[in-house]
């Protein structure tokens, strides 16, 4: 009588979590399960239904800023080099950015974070990213290479991290020296 009672704990411990992870990951994609009730082979155990819509749950008129974390598209733009990398510690002899391929100091690259609609970052693709010196009107396009800056350059309003050479064609030798200069992002493409 024990392991009966014990199997039909199991199950309908089973059948609980299956439910919440069901409805759970169907809400956060923004779709919800249809009708569904799962017969019982029990006589002790009532039919279990679950009533959701297919319906995609409402969206809202505010534009979602897929660019970075934030809201703004208005930062500060600074650059980073294997040199800097290996200062950091994130890199030994060759340092990888998130797409695979070796760091360049000398390609039109850059590093964000970019965030997809379901709020999760998404992963380099090389897409096209148009950046404004804002100080200067100089626009420079550059592919979008790895992930970046980290968490605490992003609080102070940094965006983007550019290669030495996109740092010098947007800003010049004062932009490098100066370490960081004011930029919007404008327009991405793939």
């Amino acid at each position: 009588m024990k392991s009966k009672t014990a199997w039909l704990c199991l199950i309908c411990l089973e059948t609980a979590l299956a439910l919440y992870f069901g409805v759970s990951a169907a809400v956060s994609y923004g779709r919800v399960a249809s009708l569904t009730c799962l017969e019982s082979r029990s006589n002790l155990i009532p039919p279990l239904c679950v009533t959701h819509s297919l319906r995609p749950m409402p969206q809202t008129s505010a534009r979602r800023n897929l660019l970075t974390n934030s809201t703004a598209k208005e930062g500060w733009a600074t650059w980073y080099s294997r040199q800097s990398c290996q200062r950091e510690g994130t890199g030994g002899k060759s340092i990888l950015m998130a797409n695979g391929k070796p760091l360049d100091d000398r390609a039109m690259t850059c590093a964000m974070w970019i965030v997809g609609k379901h709020g999760r970052p998404l992963r380099p693709d090389g897409r096209l990213v148009s950046v404004r010196n804002v100080q200067t009107g100089m626009t420079v396009q550059v592919a979008w290479a790895d992930n970046g800056p980290g968490c605490v350059p992003r609080s102070r309003g940094v965006i983007c991290d550019l290669t030495p050479a996109a740092m010098l064609a947007l800003a010049g030798p004062d932009g490098i020296k100066a370490g960081r200069v004011k930029v919007k992002i404008e327009r991405m493409t793939l």
